[in-house]
């Protein structure tokens, strides 16, 4: 079923559900470094789902969510959500954002 957990399973919405994650996890690596350094990876793979910056990944896309081309990002996965029948959406720009400021954060944690 495609609205089983908002379509999580059909990568719908992962910048806006990983993007609570990351953040909060910029903030305990930035307070906690210890603990920053011993989930680094799992945090990365979270990133790496929505905002992979290489080519060279076998496992995750080059940026799932975001449209260059149209300079925005969008929330629909695979399948067409019952509000989206043409598989495009974005019903929170502030979550994107927030999950991209979350990554910028945890980089710089």
């Amino acid at each position: 079923d495609v609205n089983v957990d908002f379509g999580n399973g059909w990568y719908n919405d992962h910048h806006f559900h990983y993007g609570y994650h990351i953040f909060a996890a910029a903030v305990v690596a930035k307070h906690r470094p210890e603990w920053g350094r011993e989930y680094f990876e799992h945090v990365l793979l979270y990133i790496r789902d929505i905002a992979n910056p290489s080519s060279e990944d076998g496992f995750f896309p080059m940026y799932r969510q975001k449209d260059w081309f149209l300079g925005n990002s969008w929330a629909a996965g695979l399948m067409s959500m019952e509000l989206s029948p043409h598989g495009r959406e974005q019903e929170s720009s502030s979550e994107a954002i927030a999950a991209f400021e979350g990554i910028a954060l945890y980089g710089s944690a």
